[in-house]
């Protein structure tokens, strides 16, 4: 899912410190900052473009608008995955033949044979050895993954009480004044009033594989103009700087980040909350893959004439 996936929010007129209106709103947010010169901005943060915050006014806006990073629902446990593999429609119609084996030999004539009940052992072992073998690799790609997430950029340099320090990503606030430079992984949106021949990767959010260049310009859009998706004077979140150098004022941090709402859209309408199946197993239908979505519908038509045939005969 890329950031063409969201339809760009209708046009709006600017004025100077408007806030966002709707379910993204928030107090602290300023809509449309490309529009904006970096004076409204600097104003409307209670900033400054030269010192940046203070300290405690840094602190203190972190405490008001939590931890720059996305949320991540809890990672279910290698129990909880074995379990689940057990719930797909196939695998329960493998364990009602297993089970229905076991007790149609169980009460027939051959009762007593302990080869009777073969296939219906058979069966449990070869579904309990698949759902581990399938409950195990798919723990260690959740660890992979968690591992290539931690390989992002940790700190970054910001403009504090007047000077150039490194900060913790987590720790970049709205009204921040980020330094960027070649190498350098962009901790939040910005809205850039420095740039110096800087270009950024943005295939994260569009799936563009060229370098876009950026400027500190203020361009309105004409009537007739079809809505960017990255004005050329924000950087967002998640690119990575490819060239050059620049400055810019933070505008969203963490959920409210573009990468923040494809994270959201990835989660669901139901903002983030985890969807559950069964009363209390995470239900991840909606992140498996074409291939598994197709497979899961064949294995149902195949139990299902399956059945039929077997209550025909």
């Amino acid at each position: 899912l890329s950031l063409a996936n969201i339809s760009p929010a209708p046009p709006q007129y600017w004025e100077p410190g408007r806030r966002v209106e709707g379910a993204m709103a928030n107090p602290h947010s300023c809509t449309d900052p490309d529009l904006q010169e970096p004076e409204e901005l600097e104003k409307f943060y209670g900033t400054s473009i030269e010192r940046g915050f203070t300290s405690s006014k840094a602190e203190e806006v972190l405490k008001r608008d939590g931890p720059n990073e996305l949320e991540k629902p809890p990672k279910p446990t290698l129990l909880m995955l074995f379990i689940m593999q057990l719930t797909g429609f196939v695998i329960v119609l493998l364990l009602c033949a297993a089970v229905a084996s076991i007790v149609v030999n169980g009460t027939g004539p051959k009762k007593d044979d302990v080869l009777s009940y073969t296939t219906g052992k058979a069966i449990f072992i070869i579904v309990l050895i698949n759902a581990g073998i399938a409950a195990w690799t798919e723990h260690k790609a959740g660890d992979a993954l968690e591992a290539l997430s931690q390989m992002t950029q940790a700190s970054i340099y910001v403009m504090r009480d007047g000077k150039e320090v490194k900060v913790d990503v987590p720790n970049v606030v709205r009204g921040d004044i980020v330094i960027l430079g070649t190498g350098d992984v962009v901790p939040a949106d910005m809205r850039l009033f420095e740039a110096d021949d800087i270009k950024v990767s943005e295939m994260a959010l569009t799936g563009e594989p060229d370098d876009v260049p950026k400027n500190k310009k203020l361009k309105f859009k004409n009537p007739g103009e079809p809505e960017k998706l990255t004005p050329e004077n924000m950087v967002f979140s998640g690119c990575s700087v490819t060239n050059g150098k620049g400055k810019g004022i933070v505008c969203e941090t963490g959920m409210s980040t573009r990468i923040g709402r494809i994270a959201q859209l990835i989660a669901g309408e139901d903002g983030g909350k985890q969807k559950t199946k069964c009363g209390c197993l995470p239900d991840t239908s909606a992140s498996a893959t074409p291939l598994q979505q197709n497979l899961e519908k064949l294995g149902g038509r195949i139990g299902m004439i399956a059945i039929v045939v077997c209550v025909v005969i």
